[in-house]
């Protein structure tokens, strides 16, 4: 072979990683280990939120389901003391009801070429990596909060993956019948999924949610719990609670019992009106409000969908009478959102990574939430989360 010209030979044509395969910065020579180790922190930190509703509107467990006592048949009363014998022996007949908690899993993946990281920047990448974050909130908001709006009575429920129960809130099924409270007792036709019977929101409708909480002993101002109404931001529900004015005659012929009364964040205004009480914070637990109604505190979003409100109490995050169970698995090194990969590739730790959650959400105190849908007529209907 004597006479003929060989190309030359590179050291990947040898089998060896060279240093010139090795890709180690963005473009703009920010070192791609300084941004997973950033994404790791910003991981980390959006773990700790989780997002304002579920954290404030949840508290965590581990645990598939949860065990409950019905409401026991009265004991016996006193009797009149005798001087003579002794007084019957007093005892309840217990039942116990299991609430199953759900937990799926969750991925979306990021796939990144060596030729697409060699010509992307550092904020391209953190781009993507909120687009996720974001993605993120989105699931855990429509999974919390369809936990609470989707009705489903029993014969329809789903069961978890261990075979128990996932219930909704008090939907009227036929021998579930909520626990007594403070001498107020109620029928298996109890019912949290209201209609409204008018195609505009009214006074009424806002202070039927309140009680329909506050007659189980939920989001009382002396226990320290609140309520929130949440409704679509820039919709008719809304505007037309602004409007409501304590004995005043509002949609539909209802008369107010309240005032509402905008929070320290509206823009400034001039009245003749004095306020009696505190004005509503314009952030409540890190939850923007935007005025309060009674006992009620109210909260617009995007996210609700049109022609809703829904009514939940709250004793704060992670509180165990707050509605719902965010379930997790138990091994704790899988809780949170998660960045994991097939790769094992030190050199490109961003080429092929996968974001991975695994959570459940399920009712735990029925009584704490209600639901109403605006419409004039009919029955209620699931809505449709984005």
């Amino acid at each position: 072979m004597s006479g003929i010209a060989l190309r030359d030979i590179t050291g990947a044509d040898r089998g060896f990683n060279v240093g010139a395969d090795v890709l180690t910065h963005t473009a703009d020579g920010v070192p791609l280990a300084t941004v997973y180790a950033e994404i790791m922190a910003s991981l980390e930190e959006w773990n700790r939120d989780r997002g304002l509703i579920s954290r404030l509107f949840t508290f965590d467990t581990t645990d598939p389901f949860a065990q409950l006592a019905k409401d026991p048949k009265p004991g016996e009363d006193f009797e009149e003391e005798s001087e003579f014998g002794q007084p019957k022996a007093a005892r309840i007949e217990a039942d116990w009801l299991r609430m199953g908690y759900p937990l799926n899993w969750y991925d979306s993946a990021t796939r990144f070429t060596r030729r697409f990281l060699r010509d992307v920047t550092a904020d391209q990448l953190a781009a993507i990596h909120a687009d996720r974050l974001e993605a993120d909130t989105r699931l855990t908001f429509r999974k919390t909060l369809s936990a609470l709006t989707d009705k489903t009575v029993a014969g329809s429920r789903k069961t978890n993956k261990e075979g128990y129960e996932v219930f909704d809130l008090w939907d009227g099924s036929a021998g579930e019948t909520p626990k007594s409270w403070g001498g107020k007792t109620f029928t298996g036709t109890h019912n949290h999924y209201l209609v409204s019977g008018a195609a505009a929101v009214d006074s009424a409708d806002l202070e039927q949610l309140i009680l329909t909480i506050q007659e189980h002993g939920y989001g009382l101002p002396e226990s320290n719990e609140r309520i929130v109404l949440m409704m679509r931001k820039e919709s008719a529900i809304p505007d037309a609670i602004r409007g409501f004015r304590r004995g005043v005659a509002n949609n539909n012929g209802a008369v107010a019992k309240y005032d509402f009364i905008a929070s320290d964040a509206t823009p400034a205004y001039l009245t003749a009106e004095s306020i009696i009480g505190s004005v509503p914070p314009g952030t409540w637990n890190g939850l923007p409000i935007f005025g309060s109604y009674g006992d009620a505190y109210l909260f617009e979003s995007y996210w609700i969908p049109e022609g809703y409100v829904i009514a939940l109490a709250t004793s704060g995050a992670g509180s165990a009478r707050n509605p719902l169970a965010f379930r997790q698995h138990a091994n704790k090194s899988l809780h949170g959102l998660l960045l994991t990969s097939d790769d094992t590739a030190a050199n490109y730790p961003l080429q092929n990574k996968f974001y991975t959650r695994g959570f459940g959400v399920g009712v735990r105190n029925r009584s704490a939430a209600a639901v109403m849908q605006i419409k004039a007529s009919g029955s209620y209907d699931n809505p449709t989360w984005p």
